[in-house]
């Protein structure tokens, strides 16, 4: 069925009312979602490769442990920036919040379906692990200016701010603890090594190594930002700096269903009745 502007026009014109009603209870029903629907609010952590500083850095370099102190964690940022989002990095997060009921409540719009032997089963870390990165979290990473932004949207403003903030802290301890590690197996494989050896060049040459893995270990404890400098820490956003529902595009997009549902409704309603009319004159 083809129809042009002027017969639509012309129908909507003949049903004014039947369109006017359709058009106003999509328009009601949009309002009401949309004030009824959870603001969803966003936080968001800046961070940094630590040691990056530039000039400063510059600096800094020649002077032997100081250098170390300030330029040592910025390595492998790349790598870094990708802890930020990983799996086990959430795992710790939701393990240690006990943030499954949190994620997961009786009503929940991502809360899974799976039933296992005709049972429905509850949601599992996998699961939050899904929720997070799909719903939660976003790691935008910004190549020219090196930095990193942690962001984190949720339904309360502080608990948005203290996960961003505390993802960031996470990943630092895991990146601390790792280089801690790191030195350590250094440490005790160079000492082991230098037993072994006589050549006093080649002895001098591991304890330069020892003395380098010692400033690292001793370097990640005592620094209180290893990996990550936070530029600019997560704060709860304002009541009213919502993310999530855009009330008016909300009821724009509503009423435009209803004005769309009500020409649809019109002119399948004139169009029956042409027909049963041409029907009727066919008969008589």
């Amino acid at each position: 069925m083809l129809l042009d502007l002027e017969t639509v026009v012309t129908q909507v014109r003949r049903q004014f009312k039947l369109f006017s009603v359709i058009v106003a209870a999509a328009c009601v029903i949009s309002i009401i979602v949309a004030l009824l629907s959870r603001p969803v609010y966003r936080a968001e952590a800046v961070v940094a490769p630590v040691g990056d500083e530039g000039a400063l850095s510059e600096s800094t370099n020649q002077f032997g442990v100081l250098a170390g102190l300030l330029g040592s964690g910025g390595k492998n940022w790349n790598k870094a920036v990708a802890v930020l989002h990983s799996r086990h990095l959430i795992e710790e997060l939701v393990t240690r919040e006990n943030l499954l009921p949190v994620l997961f409540p009786k009503k929940n719009s991502w809360m899974p379906g799976t039933i296992n032997n005709g049972r429905a089963r509850g949601p599992t870390m996998g699961d939050a692990v899904l929720a997070f990165r799909n719903h939660i979290l976003q790691i935008r990473e910004d190549t020219k200016s090196g930095l990193a932004t942690v962001r984190v949207e949720w339904f309360d403003p502080r608990v948005a701010a203290a996960w961003a903030n505390e993802l960031v802290a996470l990943a630092d301890e895991e990146q601390r603890g790792n280089a801690v590690t790191d030195a350590q197996s250094s440490l005790s494989a160079l000492e082991r090594e230098f037993e072994k050896v006589e050549g006093v060049e080649l002895r001098g040459a591991i304890a330069r190594l020892i003395e380098e893995q010692l400033k690292e270990k001793t370097v990640a404890g005592v620094r209180a930002e290893f990996q990550y400098r936070v530029i600019d820490r997560a704060v709860p956003a304002d009541l009213d700096k919502r993310v999530q529902p855009t009330r008016t595009t909300m009821v724009l997009a509503g009423t435009l269903a209803g004005i769309l549902l009500g020409v649809v409704v019109v002119v399948t309603r004139s169009e029956r009745a042409r027909k049963m009319l041409s029907r009727r004159e066919a008969t008589g």
